[in-house]
Parts: C-alpha cells; structure tokens; sequence
C-alpha cells in the first residue's frame, strides 16, 4: 500500500486543482491518468485497479457522483492504456513503435471522451465542455456593459465553439495522451529503473515527422472550403472547418520539430528549447510554423539541409 495510496493522494489532487482551480484546471484534468499509469507500469495491474477503486470511491462519496462518472470514463482508460501498449507481452506480440502506441492512447481517449459527453448529454442536456451561454451572457454584461460592441464580439466567440467541439476534442486528447505517455516513460524509467513495463519509446521531437497524406487532406478542405456555401450548407462548412482546425495543428507541430532541429544543429540545444518555447507562447510566430510544417512534409527539409562536418 506505500505506493497505492501516494497515488490515490496525488490522483485526488489533480482532480480537484483541475476542478477548483481556474489556473491549473487544464493541466489538472490532463494529468489526472498519470499517477495511475505509472503505478501500474511499477506495480502490475491489480495494484491499479486497487488504486483506481479507492479514487472511485472516495470521488463518489466525499465529492459528488458526476466528478466520479467523469474520472472512471473521461480518465481512467488513458491510463489503462499506457499501461497496456506497456506491457512486455503486448510489446512482443505487437511490435508497436511509439508512434503507434501513443496513436491508439489518443485514440482510446477521444472515444471515451466521446462516451461521456454523451452520457451527460443524454442525463443532463448539457455540455460539460461548455458553459452556459445565458449565465455567461450575464456575467459579461456586468463585465463589459459599457461596451456592448466587445461584448457581443467575445458572445459571438463563445457561440461559435460548440461547433468547434470536435477539433476541441481531438486536440485536447492528444495533448493529453502525449504529456501522461512521455511523463509516464519517464517517471517509471527513472524511478522504478528496475521495472521492465515501461511505453515504447517515442522518437526525438526535432524528428518528428508526419504523412504526405495530411498535406493532401489540406488542400482538399481548402479547396471544398472555397465552394461551400455556409447559408445551404452549413454542415459541410463546419465539418471543412474542424478538420482545417485539426490539420493546422498538425502542421504547427511539425514546424515546431523543424525549427527545433534547425536550432539543434547550430548547437542551440538548450536555448533552442527556450527560442521554440517562445514560438509557442505567442501567436505571431504560428503562421509561420504552419508553413514551415507544410514544407517540411512537402520537401522533406531535414534530409535536404545540411549543417556541415561539425
């Protein structure tokens, strides 16, 4: 039990920072398979499943039912996940590269995401991803009420997101399976080194790298983007845009890794770390990450370029 209830602690923590806590909300909910991923890479499955009852437990009867229902769907399956592209049987029947394997995690996460939002839709006629249009309406009223131009501009944001739910969603859940994958191979390799269950590896991030295929797919929803018609076919219009949505964040990523690798090989390793981290905070180097991800799946930059014998 020394390692069964740190975890359940920590689990618990993440849980209520990610409800309780504006700040570390995001970052709370994302994090909360973790604790359970690596115990069971260290401990086996029973030891994981023990832990994950006590979680279950103590949310339903300390808390409340939903903050349960929302951890045993919404969460634990990622963590189950890690666990089992980990393990050395599924390892050596499967051969999964860790590409592969953090695919299916984020796979697995977005069905189960899927699964409970429509449970709760389905109990609550509501979306838990999204506020209430009419209390938030409220709140800027009192906010902004001597602008009302600002205020209908952020309303009209705000109404435009649910139709954005399935990028959202997509998005969300492979930042999530990415950040508990890697924590989770780290964690467990460098605390528990003796522990043979650990995630295949994933490749260096300056060498990332993702299909032709998703260039092809771009230009297509550009193309049929260009053609609809959003006042006869409004579907169609938000479907081309979820998917531009879901496409550009890809091209963003693989920017990122080439301008990481083009820092790495003027030996601006650790500033190339701070340089990229900079990119990423603001907005006005975000276009140009997505070109730069366009062209690199396009021409292949990195086996273009070259940085010399040094």
């Amino acid at each position: 039990m020394r390692r069964i209830i740190p975890c359940v602690m920590i689990t618990l923590a993440l849980i209520l920072a990610g409800s309780f806590l504006p700040v570390f909300g995001v970052a709370g909910l994302m994090l909360c398979p973790l604790p359970l991923s690596v115990l069971g890479c260290a401990e086996g499955h029973k030891r994981m499943g023990i832990a994950e009852l006590l979680i279950e437990a103590t949310l339903f009867l300390a808390f409340s039912p939903t903050m349960a229902v929302y951890f045993l769907i919404g969460c634990a399956p990622l963590a189950t996940m890690i666990f089992t592209v980990s393990r050395e049987d599924i390892k050596a029947a499967k051969n999964y590269s860790g590409a592969e394997s953090l695919l299916i995690c984020a796979g697995a996460s977005v069905a189960f995401k899927v699964i409970l939002l429509v449970l709760f839709w389905v109990f609550t006629g509501k979306n838990i991803l999204f506020p209430d249009l009419s209390q938030m309406d409220a709140v800027f009223t009192q906010l902004y009420g001597d602008n009302p131009e600002l205020r209908q501009a952020v309303m009209r944001v705000l109404a435009l997101f649910p139709r954005l739910l399935p990028a959202v969603l997509v998005v969300y859940c492979g930042v999530e399976a990415y950040l508990n994958y890697s924590l989770c191979s780290l964690f467990v390799r460098r605390i528990f080194p003796g522990s043979k269950t650990f995630p295949p590896e994933l490749q260096e991030f300056k060498m990332w790298r993702f299909p032709a295929s998703l260039m092809v797919a771009s230009v297509v929803s550009l193309v049929v983007g260009y053609f609809i018609d959003t006042d006869t076919w409004l579907e169609g219009a938000v479907f081309v845009m979820n998917l531009q949505i879901v496409l550009n964040v890809f091209m963003f990523v693989e920017g990122l890794s080439v301008a990481f690798w083009i820092l790495s090989g003027f030996r601006f390793r650790r500033a190339g770390k701070v340089i990229v981290f900079v990119m990423v905070m603001f907005p006005f180097f975000w276009p140009w990450l997505i070109v730069m991800g366009m062209c690199d799946i396009v021409l292949n930059l990195r086996e273009r370029i070259s940085f010399g014998a040094k």
